[in-house]
């Protein structure tokens, strides 16, 4: 994890969290009525920064509070300096979570099972619990795609379904807690969702709260308080 403070310009803030949301530069100038000469001038400190109405919609576009774009944050990146949370983005969002019957596995082809990817993960939530987010977001894209596998397991009513579904549960879990936790509140929602999808199928008590966990996580993080209440009461009754 490391914190980007006031050497990096407004602009620079705007491209990082424009690439993090994975739009274009035409894409976002175009959201907010602009040319893309525009942007990109702005961005690499051709132009002076926005006005701070035109930084405010900018910052609602990318979801980020204005304190962000303005250099009141600490941005998360592994060791190596690069931003993983597009990755986290691409591996929750891969077509193969559409439709099993068409993206599912082969019979033939080898899945993981369930013992080892759960000390993969619990060692990821060690690092969650220690504050290091960077270790936690570079390792999310494996364990998704291999939680993803282990539900396609799980449909093999092997004698192992309920730990594929609860080790998946697990990892979205964690997910959706850390991705909330660094503002990510949309993919925030769609990791809990696959959590408490997981849990349902583990059928394990313990489970279904733990991952309804993620569930509040997620709904505050979007701003749903009411929901979140009803869903940690629900849970907790």
């Amino acid at each position: 994890m490391r914190g980007l403070g006031d050497h990096l310009s407004i602009g620079e803030r705007i491209a990082f969290y424009r690439k993090r949301r994975g739009y274009t530069q035409p894409v976002l100038a175009g959201l907010v009525g602009r040319s893309t000469d525009w942007l990109a001038k702005i961005e690499t400190g051709r132009r002076n920064p926005p006005r701070i109405d035109m930084l405010a919609e900018l910052a609602r576009i990318l979801r980020v509070p204005l304190g962000d774009l303005l250099g009141q944050t600490v941005l998360v990146e592994d060791e190596r300096h690069q931003d993983d949370v597009p990755a986290v983005r691409d591996a929750l969002m891969s077509p193969r979570w559409l439709s099993r019957l068409l993206f599912g596995p082969e019979a033939e082809v080898q899945l993981p099972t369930p013992a080892p990817v759960a000390v993969q993960v619990e060692h990821a939530w060690n690092d969650y619990q220690g504050g290091r987010l960077g270790s936690v977001i570079a390792a999310l894209p494996g364990l998704l795609q291999t939680a993803q596998e282990l539900e396609d397991r799980a449909t093999r009513r092997g004698d192992d379904r309920r730990d594929c579904w609860a080790v998946s549960a697990r990892a979205h879990h964690l997910a959706a807690t850390t991705l909330a936790k660094i503002g990510e509140s949309d993919i925030s929602w769609l990791a809990a969702e696959r959590a408490m999808r997981a849990a349902d199928e583990s059928d394990d008590p313990l489970v279904l709260t733990s991952a309804a966990r993620s569930g509040t996580h997620a709904l505050l993080a979007n701003g749903r308080y009411d929901d979140a209440l009803e869903l940690g009461n629900t849970a907790a009754a």
